[in-house]
């Protein structure tokens, strides 16, 4: 197996989607972490990947932003666009395989039997598009929604098991941080997975990979208030819910293995060649102007009052304070209106 020399930069202090793509990686090679690499992986969390410009870059991202190929070689992340071989589109939810597991039986094995509670909400995030309270407000004006996250919660205290959580609700509210064509996350296959009927919002090409006969896709109505009517609708007609839970929640039920077949094949193209020869963006002149006008910007950015204050904040503050919850709601509040 090819050893290749790498490294792993701008990720959240969140493990799991650091594991996810070294995983996907080390199928085929072994990673050899140094702070001297051939190769460099990075996400949105960070700039430490400009300090590197001598390697092959990957990006990676499974937030709602898009790539700069003027500073990578290759990327992976969810917009509808061709690039060569430069690019593919890897949707954050295809990475969830336990959830996708789940979600390939749901319509086999979901029972309305099995369901004593109405509508579930999990979220911990404020920092949101307002289309998601709005519809948890106009939703709650009808039935109770249970909010088993930090945010709006109202079930005692966050909950520990999600998907136990989401598994008693006949409906779950599986909205995007954000709108955007291709930007897909896990809200919806997780939703899908729990057994309940996903009120979805988010991504408005959404329909052509699941089946919008087996979800409530908000892109397909007026407004919101046409969403809790159909809402209503259903959860008032038991034959029509378990009709819709029944229905298979990929369009195609071969989606899934062939994009998995196509990101091993995209990876195994990257690092089977040598390094020199699989650079691809621009490392003169004016490729060269943009890096370091970017370098001194962060710079200048590390060394002001804001950023020697994010730095502090994400080094010490966030990570004792996600052991304690309610400090951790505070935390996010004050993050949110300093915007560090």
């Amino acid at each position: 197996m090819k050893t290749i020399r790498i490294k792993f930069v701008d990720f959240t202090s969140s493990p799991g989607s650091l594991r996810n793509i070294k995983a996907l990686i080390s199928q085929f090679y072994e990673l050899d972490e140094t702070d001297n690499p051939d190769w460099i992986v990075y996400s949105v969390f960070g700039q430490e990947h400009l300090k590197y410009n001598n390697c092959v870059k990957i990006f990676w991202t499974g937030e709602n932003q898009a790539p700069d190929f003027n500073l990578c070689d290759y990327a992976l992340a969810f917009e509808h666009i061709e690039l060569g071989d430069r690019y593919l589109r890897l949707p954050l939810w295809l990475l969830y395989r336990n959830d996708i597991e789940r979600l390939k039986v749901k319509h086999i094995h979901t029972q309305l039997k099995d369901k004593d509670s109405f509508c579930s909400f999990v979220y911990s995030n404020s920092n949101a598009a307002p289309e998601r309270e709005q519809l948890f407000d106009l939703l709650s004006a009808y039935r109770t929604v249970s909010s088993g996250g930090r945010y709006r919660n109202n079930v005692g205290e966050p909950v520990a098991d999600k998907l136990a959580f989401q598994q008693h609700h006949k409906f779950d509210i599986a909205f995007e941080n954000t709108s955007h064509d291709g930007y897909t996350t896990e809200k919806l296959v997780q939703a899908f997975a729990a057994g309940t009927i996903p009120i979805y919002w988010g991504d408005p090409r959404v329909g052509e990979t699941f089946n919008t006969d087996s979800f409530i896709n908000c892109h397909d109505y007026p407004n919101f208030d046409a969403v809790v009517e159909r809402v209503k609708e259903i959860d008032g007609d038991d034959a029509l819910w378990q009709k819709m839970i029944s229905t298979p929640a990929l369009r195609d039920p071969e989606t899934v293995d062939k994009s998995m077949a196509e990101l091993n094949a995209f990876l195994r193209h990257i690092f089977d060649q040598e390094p020199q020869a699989a650079r691809r963006f621009s490392r003169d002149y004016w490729a060269l102007k943009q890096l370091h006008q970017r370098q001194r910007e962060r710079r200048a950015y590390e060394r002001s009052f804001r950023g020697r204050m994010q730095t502090f904040t994400n080094r010490y503050i966030f990570p004792f304070a996600r052991k304690h919850e309610k400090l951790w709601v505070l935390f996010k509040s004050l993050a949110k209106k300093l915007n560090v």
